[in-house]
């Protein structure tokens, strides 16, 4: 296959695609067909059975663009064309993802990346790897995410492959947005903006101004968002890309209905209305309806907002899309109310709700779907691996054992040709005289036990020098794996430093805020974890049991339990989410009715304010918090117990405190690795008393001094004495 088509293609499925740009009539695909029947090259057929696959994947006819595919892949496959193979797998992967078969779509990702390192194939390795990216980001696993991006940034940038640069600067800006980094979500984005410029790719230019418009109307600077929005339109323009245009236009409108102006929002939503309707992308047509919908509400026309509603749940139910069905009864409850006709509105306030839930069952079926593919796939990379290691010991073994069997033999050979000649020679020398005879026998006897000996002090020195052989082997096989396995673990701090909250989210709220964090090996089972509901800040500190890899799994299940207590089940009360966090470790530990997978638990404290009052809701277990005012410090006790210990604590009842705060409070949350540690001198714990006169006599710096006094404090109470456990002490300043 021609390399420029090798790279267009691949440029044609890991991109979002603008379809409008691509013929969509008989006449062409016709065209396509007839020149399939009449290429005689199998390269060729190739290439054309893909440009029909791309035509129907732009009518959404997937089932036949994927047997096109397939076809591909038998032609292919007669050929052994590893490096075509591994395009049509990743077209393959693309097609499933699109239609959200996210373990199928893994599976073909992973078999091009597999023929794509056979080749030594660099760009189809950047590009299967950015893919693999995407689909861990669409199933939420943002940290397995990272690091297929990371891996293809860094092999793009060893090689120059720019596109593939673009492609995964933008994915891991994207993760970082989703998690609420947007200062890290900014340098990737603008990155991936440059590089575009550089490489006058004018589409790409458009998707990264219009990331960076959604990450700051994310943050609710609508000035910048609707700046950037308006350079992502005027980018797609230029490319005469209707679908890019569309979408610039819904996103325009949406800040002008964000900032109170219904009208000018009206009227970019009619224009993306029309583009929409002209393309005949039903899914697109359905997002400007709800958009016109929401805005004929502001500008207080309830007619024209339910005939909207309405025309999205008719086009949503023929295309199937459960999220704009539950999007249209939302507004049509919201239309319902404004008319004050409050059993309609409940009615479909309780038809969105239900549609809400079947869209989470959807996406938790298609997650564990991809999970147990996921687990297939490395379970069947371990077997190949162990028969790979077995065989090549079982080859060692062979030629050692021949080795020895051919010496034996020649050993054996050489003895029978020499007492032959002995023999020989004894005879003859016999009939001459018998006293020479006898003296001879006896140097023959001699001779032969020297051999002997000689033969046995050169085996000795054979074995020996075999046994430093395969003592030098295992010396290396050990040092590579010590050195792969200490590269994992420092590779595993990159990604759980990445998906930690960002300090900043604290900003609108605090004063002044630091961490102290200080794992005990590279990764760590303390976290912390900020984020905004509402007008609320919800912030918590926790201590996984153990330490390194296995804490760090039990802070993933942590921060994970909490983003689905606060963002999915919209609970706000701190000892509500202790208590979901106590059921839900169970069930995410558990094997068998009324047994505990892990003995694992976790340690955590969590706080709410509001910026509309002076107030801190605290709810903890085995976790204080401690507020310094002036001279004076306040320790509020947490529940004495930790989550998730055993089966008679999962239903107990977790106290909340509400403490009243003050101008110029610090607020300190900490685990109990540093009031554990060993030191002084005298091999003592440093102690909660200690830690607590440290606070309040550092309380007047600010936080980033106070880390660091915190810090030498910590060091000078060590000294030599090895770290006891993980570290993690939260300060805020009210």
């Amino acid at each position: 296959m021609n390399y420029l088509v090798q790279f267009v293609t691949i440029i044609f499925f890991i991109f979002p695609i603008h379809y409008d740009s691509y013929p969509q009539d008989n006449l062409f695909v016709d065209s396509l067909k007839g020149a399939l029947s009449r290429e005689e090259n199998i390269e060729g057929k190739i290439d054309i059975l893909i440009d029909i696959s791309k035509y129907y994947g732009g009518l959404n006819d997937f089932k036949r663009s994927e047997s096109y595919l397939f076809q591909a892949e038998s032609l292919a496959q007669q050929g052994n064309d590893k490096k075509t193979l591994s395009i049509i797998y990743q077209n393959l992967g693309v097609l499933n993802r699109n239609i959200a078969n996210y373990g199928k779509s893994l599976h073909y990702h992973q078999q091009s990346l597999f023929l794509a390192k056979q080749e030594k194939d660099t760009l189809l390795q950047t590009t299967s790897l950015n893919s693999i990216g995407v689909v861990y980001r669409r199933i939420d696993n943002y940290p397995k995410a990272t690091e297929y991006h990371l891996l293809a940034l860094k092999l793009s940038e060893e090689f120059g492959h720019n596109y593939n640069i673009s492609v995964a600067l933008n994915s891991l800006g994207n993760i970082y947005s989703l998690n609420g980094q947007y200062k890290e979500a900014f340098q990737y984005f603008e990155r991936a903006l440059e590089l575009s410029k550089k490489m006058k790719n004018t589409l790409g230019e458009a998707i990264n101004y219009n990331n960076i418009g959604e990450v700051y109307e994310f943050r609710g600077v609508l000035d910048s968002a609707l700046n950037y929005y308006n350079l992502s339109l005027d980018a797609n323009q230029r490319i005469n890309s209707t679908k890019g245009i569309a979408i610039s236009y819904n996103a325009i409108g949406k800040i002008y209905l964000f900032s109170g102006q219904p009208q000018i929002a009206h009227d970019f939503f009619s224009k993306a209305l029309e583009l929409d309707l002209s393309m005949g992308d039903k899914k697109f047509i359905c997002d400007s309806y709800i958009n016109l919908s929401r805005s004929s509400i502001e500008l207080g026309n309830i007619v024209n907002a339910e005939k909207y509603a309405k025309r999205v749940v008719a086009l949503a139910t023929e295309i199937g899309s459960i999220t704009h069905i539950q999007l249209a009864y939302e507004v049509l409850s919201q239309i319902y109310s404004v008319k004050r006709v409050f059993d309609k509105s409940l009615h479909f306030y309780q038809l969105a709700a239900t549609y809400k839930d079947s869209l989470l069952n959807e996406k938790n079926t298609r997650t564990i779907a991809t999970l147990e593919m996921i687990y297939e796939i490395d379970k069947n990379q371990k077997q190949i691996e162990m028969l790979e290691q077995e065989k090549e010991i079982n080859d060692k073994e062979l030629a050692r054992q021949k080795t020895i069997r051919n010496f034996y033999l020649t050993g054996l050979v050489f003895t029978v040709v020499l007492v032959v000649i002995i023999l020989f020679a004894l005879n003859v020398m016999r009939k001459s005289k018998n006293r020479l005879e006898e003296k001879n026998v006896e140097i023959q006897k001699n001779n032969i036990r020297l051999s002997r000996q000689q033969h046995e002090i050169q085996q000795q020195k054979t074995n020996i020098q075999h046994q430093n052989r395969n003592l030098q082997n295992a010396y290396q096989v050990i040092e590579k794996y010590n050195s792969k396995i200490t590269d994992s673990i420092k590779y595993a701090e990159r990604i759980q430093s990445a998906i930690l909250s960002s300090l900043e989210i604290a900003a609108p709220y605090f004063e002044d805020y630091f961490c102290y964090y200080k794992p005990k090996d590279y990764v760590s089972g303390d976290f912390y974890w900020l984020s905004t509901k509402n007008d609320k800040l919800i912030f918590a500190v926790a201590d996984c049991t153990g330490h390194g890899v296995p804490g760090a799994f039990m802070s993933i299940i942590g921060m994970d339990l909490l983003n689905q207590a606060v963002n999915q089940q919209n609970i706000q009360n701190p000892s509500e989410i202790l208590t979901f966090l106590n059921s839900e470790l169970r069930n995410k530990l558990k094997r068998e009715e009324n047994e505990v997978f892990l003995k694992d638990s976790m340690d955590i404290a969590i706080c709410t304010m509001s910026m509309s009052e002076n107030v801190i809701h605290y709810s903890g277990a085995l976790i204080p918090l401690v507020l310094v005012r002036g001279n004076r410090i306040f320790d509020y006790r947490p529940n004495f117990v930790s989550i998730g210990t055993s089966t008679e604590t999962f239903n107990v009842s977790f106290k909340q405190q509400d403490i009243n705060i003050e101008k110029g409070d610090w607020i300190y949350l900490y685990s109990d690795g540093i009031i554990d540690q060993f030191g002084g001198g005298k091999n003592k714990k440093f102690m909660r008393q200690q830690l607590w006169d440290s606070l309040v006599n550092i309380n007047t710096m600010e936080g980033e001094k106070q880390r660091e006094a915190i810090n030498r404090i910590f060091l000078d109470w060590k000294q030599n004495v090895e770290q006891t456990d993980d570290i993690i002490l939260l300060g805020l300043k009210y």
